[in-house]
């Protein structure tokens, strides 16, 4: 894949200031007030977590309406950090399972996250980056400073430093960091978050859904595109099925990252390849009880099978029938040597049948893996009200 200029470019953090206002009332007890403030010309979004002193993350907090208190720490004495996003919005986030880097849009502090590339859902707080420890580890330190200080008066931390750093040759703040852009920024279809996603294929880091299928959606919609151009057909149905093994590949990988299995079994679904759908149906049925064919008739099913064989003959033999072929598909309507022709017909027959068995195959496996119904709901509520506000 060529990496264009969009691709792991540094995302400028937004700016602001956090600050701590220490002052001492008149029997001599010192209280602090923590604040966070921003007036750069750049989209900002902010979320807060509860840290100890060391700057260990321990608890997110719920940032209320005006009157409305906050949700108390986990642990009692913990301090209270505002994060800020990059000048696109966006949260930089990072697994502490496998390591992924990703970004999102999401307010982290409604309901847990998921890994996009290994499903680790937890609160949070857990996937804060190592920039953004950082810079709350400063944070502490700085409460720590102003309150055993004999001073009053406000104390900074200026991120507008840091906004101002970037992309320059020059001695950065020592708590500086900024996200990165990554290759595959999609909005998920489920509960309409913004995702920015290392290669192709992940799940929503806000409701889990997996966008395999919307992946597949969008290869079919362009082969579609060339079906009405009148684009040679024997190609497009081979790109149709091509583009199912590679969705259907990527669940099985899901499938073994996330279920135990034995080692054989690990390498047979890791190396799986779905061009022969029959015996991976089977499979799939039998061991994961996901039904490929559901909802299908008999016809339908036979012509999937039919037309899987045939992607073979498209991609290894130039079109031309052989004994093979014959064989394995019982197709008895041609012989040896034969060139295969398909119509209009055929092949956005065959491309809406395997957006069928995509889909079912995608809510199998989402019976298995769930999503996260509260942010679904979420967007589902704010769609409603804007269609009852007529916006």
């Amino acid at each position: 894949m060529l990496i264009s200029e969009k691709e792991f470019q540094e995302i400028g953090h937004c700016g602001g200031q956090y600050t701590v206002n220490v002052k001492t009332a008149p029997d001599g007890r010192r209280s602090y007030q923590l604040g966070m403030r921003h007036s750069r010309p750049t989209a900002a979004s902010f979320f807060a977590v509860y840290f100890l002193s060391q700057g260990i993350p321990v608890g997110m907090i719920q940032l209320g309406g005006i009157g409305q208190s906050w949700n108390p720490s986990p642990v009692p004495g913990s301090l209270s950090i505002f994060i800020a996003s990059d000048t696109q919005g966006m949260f930089g986030h990072q697994c502490q399972n496998c390591g992924g880097y990703w970004r999102s849009k999401a307010s982290p502090a409604r309901w847990q996250m998921m890994c996009p590339y290994c499903g680790l859902r937890a609160e949070s707080h857990a996937f804060l980056t190592d920039g953004q420890i950082r810079y709350a580890k400063a944070c502490c330190d700085l409460i720590e400073q102003a309150v055993s200080s004999d001073k009053d008066g406000e104390s900074v931390v200026d991120m507008d430093k840091v906004a101002d750093a970037v992309g320059k040759d020059c001695e950065k703040p020592k708590f500086y960091y900024a996200e990165q852009s990554q290759q595959n920024k999609y909005t998920c279809q489920a509960c309409s978050e913004l995702n920015d996603i290392l290669g192709r294929y992940g799940y929503c880091s806000s409701c889990g859904t997996y966008n395999g299928f919307n992946e597949l959606e969008n290869d079919l919609k362009v082969i579609r595109d060339k079906i009405t151009t009148g684009s040679q057909y024997e190609d497009c149905a081979r790109d149709a099925v091509a583009a199912f093994d590679s969705f259907a590949r990527q669940i099985a990988k899901q499938l073994v990252k996330r279920i135990p299995m034995t080692p054989a079994r690990q390498k047979e679904w890791n190396n799986k390849l779905f061009h022969n759908i029959k015996p991976c149906a089977e499979a799939l049925k039998s061991i994961f009880d996901i039904d490929v064919f559901k909802n299908l008739k008999q016809d339908d099913i036979d012509f999937v099978v039919l037309m899987f064989h045939r992607r073979h003959i498209y991609e290894h033999n130039g079109g031309e029938v052989d004994e093979k072929y014959i064989k394995n598909s019982g197709d008895t309507s041609v012989r040896i040597k034969q060139v295969i022709r398909e119509t209009s017909q055929t092949v956005n027959r065959i491309t809406d049948l395997v957006l069928n068995i995509a889909q079912n195959i995608s809510d199998g496996f989402h019976s298995i893996f769930p999503t996260e119904e509260m942010p679904i709901r979420f967007q589902q509520s704010a769609r409603s009200a804007k269609n009852t506000a007529g916006v």
